[in-house]
């Protein structure tokens, strides 16, 4: 299950329990039980007699997740610089280093959305980072310094310089949001391929 929550598997795909049981060596059972909750908290689609399927993502739907994305964190830097002394984050560390920029997007932004220290605030931010992780995935194909933009935010983030912090994000979230429509077109063509396939190209892309 770990690939459908990676982003490994692109939207749209077709999901067989008994593939990817046979995959990873396991009864189809458990897996088939992880796959209904999954459609349970919206993230698969179940129809009937078809199977699951990875939900399909219009341009409208990413531009309001990265809308979403940035409204989030925009909230939790002004709720920080209402803090008297200002909130100080712990410093992002290296830890993920080895699961790709994606996953460290997601670990800088989790560490920026703590300065508002409400915990449904980041679930909120937690579940449209779930959903835009597919998403993350095709970014470099357009965005070339994805690394270097990234470490802009987290030495802000570091330095507790919240201004500069604001900029970074709207101006990280205005650049996704412009591409919206050259992601989506590339989601559609790797619609239809095999499963395993699909996961194999993701992480040779990781």
């Amino acid at each position: 299950m770990g690939r459908v929550l990676s982003g490994a598997i692109p939207p749209g795909a077709r999901i067989d329990a008994n593939e990817i049981a046979a995959a990873d060596g396991v009864s189809p059972t458990p897996v088939r039980n992880a796959l209904y909750r999954l459609a349970g908290a919206g993230l698969l689609v179940s129809q009937s007699n078809e199977g699951f399927f990875v939900p399909l993502c219009s341009e409208q739907d990413l531009r309001d997740l990265y809308d979403c994305c940035a409204a989030l964190l925009g909230l939790a830097i002004a709720r920080a610089e209402n803090v008297r002394p200002p909130l100080k984050p712990a410093a992002v560390t290296d830890s993920s280093a080895d699961g790709g920029i994606e996953l460290r997007t997601e670990v800088a932004f989790r560490e920026i959305m703590s300065l508002c220290a409400n915990k449904r605030l980041c679930g909120a931010l937690a579940d449209v980072s779930l959903r835009l992780r597919p998403v993350r995935v095709l970014e470099g194909e357009w965005i070339a310094n994805r690394g270097a933009e990234l470490r802009r935010i987290q030495h802000a983030l570091e330095a507790v310089e919240l201004s500069e912090l604001d900029r970074l994000l709207n101006a990280y979230h205005r650049r996704r949001i412009r591409l919206a429509s050259r992601i989506i077109a590339r989601m559609q063509d790797r619609e239809g391929r095999p499963v395993i396939d699909s996961v194999r190209v993701a992480e040779g892309r990781a």
